[in-house]
């Protein structure tokens, strides 16, 4: 693996969770609740939900999140002529049902990326779907 794809992979999602982080910024407003104290803030499912949605909306409708599109990364599944209609989705959702536990620890993020051979985190492991650079035509 070269130290270049690794560091596109964080630096895609880095700018995937600015991205996120914004969008929540612009919603806060109208997601968010006041305590007792005054203070705003969000439930924690509205949260998760509002995470998931921005990723797997990405995934599902346009192949790759922004940050990947910036960088010239692509999702790719093992077996794609096997792959249709909802089998394509379970993967997806299931490649992004440990991308919590990946950022609470992000070595359980990065490790498998540098040992496995398509270099792929443990939701890819998974679901079957590696993340490659995309060719230069």
């Amino acid at each position: 693996m070269k130290p270049t794809y690794l560091f596109k992979r964080v630096f895609a999602f880095g700018i995937d969770f600015i991205i996120l982080a914004l969008t929540v910024k612009i919603l806060f407003p109208y997601i968010s609740y006041k305590n007792s104290s005054g203070e705003s803030f969000i439930k924690t499912e509205i949260g998760l939900l509002i995470y998931y949605l921005f990723f797997i909306f990405q995934d599902v409708f346009m192949n790759k999140t922004i940050g990947k599109h910036i960088f010239k990364l692509q999702m790719t599944f093992d077996n794609p002529m096997e792959i249709n209609g909802y089998k394509k989705y379970f993967r997806i959702i299931i490649r992004r049902l440990f991308d919590l536990l990946e950022l609470v620890c992000p070595f359980i993020y990065l490790i498998p990326i540098v040992l496995t051979k398509k270099n792929q985190k443990l939701g890819d492991l998974i679901a079957k779907i590696a993340v490659t650079q995309k060719p230069n035509n």
